[in-house]
């Protein structure tokens, strides 16, 4: 299936068309881990989700997220469209966008609901082959390695206590492996299950892109194995030890893996044998975040765990 195919099905499942002006105005808070104020906007059959940075200081991040899913979409991904740009009565940047309905990936998974895998998988395997047409050079493995101290200093000032001991062997670990050859390339930047969607038109569409620190397809694959091996999208569930959704989710995620890492061989050989460190150094970064201890508890066993595969 060609991409603009693709965004075309997207756009359809939540297209933007103007509202009779009698129309009454609706607004639904939407869930987002950002900071970032996530809305949408209903008036008859006009809707739209406005994203506000969380402060004025955030404004330049948003408005490069708003840059780069604008990019995604001129190149034929099933992205939201940005409508317009504008800033609310305290300066902060915003941005809006046409709505798509559905539910993430990261919920089927939770809900133990019916999800097509083979066209999710599909989906991810179009995406990642764009980002192949500009494929760079190697990223300097100190991109990594200082990303990795950051982390340990960031969360010596928001978390310290005893569970630095666990952070920091976490860190450890990850400082000793490979970062070498890691391709620079366009990206998704935050391909979360969280971030793909199952459309209420039975597509898949990308949702909240993001400008990372480094950019590159390996780090979408990292992210993708943060769910699915790392188990991040199902962390409420672990935390709160609920057993029988656990058991299922768990399950749903199995499907998912196997897929996904014969994905990640057929876009590139030498992928496959690096996910656990980069699924592991996308959970280390959620620590510094992560003011629950048993949040930076479950996190430190996962990470050690995908490190031991």
């Amino acid at each position: 299936m060609r991409p603009l195919k693709l965004r075309a099905e997207a756009e359809n499942a939540g297209s933007w068309r103007p509202a009779p002006p009698d129309a009454p105005a609706k607004t639904y808070a939407l869930t987002g881990h950002s900071g970032a104020s996530v809305v949408l906007h209903t008036r008859g059959s006009d809707s739209f989700v406005r994203k506000t940075a969380a402060s004025v200081a955030a404004g330049p991040r948003l408005r490069a997220q708003a840059r780069k899913q604008h990019k995604l979409w001129m190149m034929g991904v099933p992205v939201p469209k940005i409508l317009r740009e504008s800033e609310d009565g305290a300066g902060r940047a915003a941005f809006d966008m046409t709505y798509i309905p559905g539910q993430s990936l990261a919920n089927a998974v939770i809900q133990a609901a019916p999800m097509d895998s083979g066209r999710v998988v599909k989906a991810i395997e179009r995406l990642i082959w764009l980002f192949l047409l500009e494929r760079g050079a190697a990223i300097p493995e100190s991109r990594f390695r200082d990303k990795i101290g950051e982390i340990v200093m960031l969360s010596r000032d928001r978390i310290g206590g005893p569970a630095m001991a666990m952070i920091e062997s976490c860190a450890g670990r990850l400082a000793q492996r490979d970062w070498t050859g890691i391709p620079e390339s366009p990206c998704h930047g935050d391909l979360s299950l969280e971030n793909i969607l199952l459309t209420a038109g039975k597509s898949t569409a990308f949702i909240d892109c993001d400008d990372p620190w480094i950019s590159s397809f390996w780090l979408d694959f990292g992210k993708l194995f943060q769910d699915v091996h790392g188990h991040w999208c199902i962390r409420d569930l672990s935390v709160a030890s609920r057993s029988a959704e656990l058991v299922n989710a768990r399950q749903k995620l199995e499907q998912l893996r196997g897929p996904f890492l014969s994905l990640a061989s057929s876009i590139d050989i030498a992928l496959p044998e690096r996910l656990p460190q980069l699924a592991a150094l996308c959970l280390l970064r959620a620590l510094p975040y992560s003011r629950d201890s048993a949040v930076v508890a479950f996190l430190c066993h996962r990470i050690h765990r995908v490190l031991e595969d």
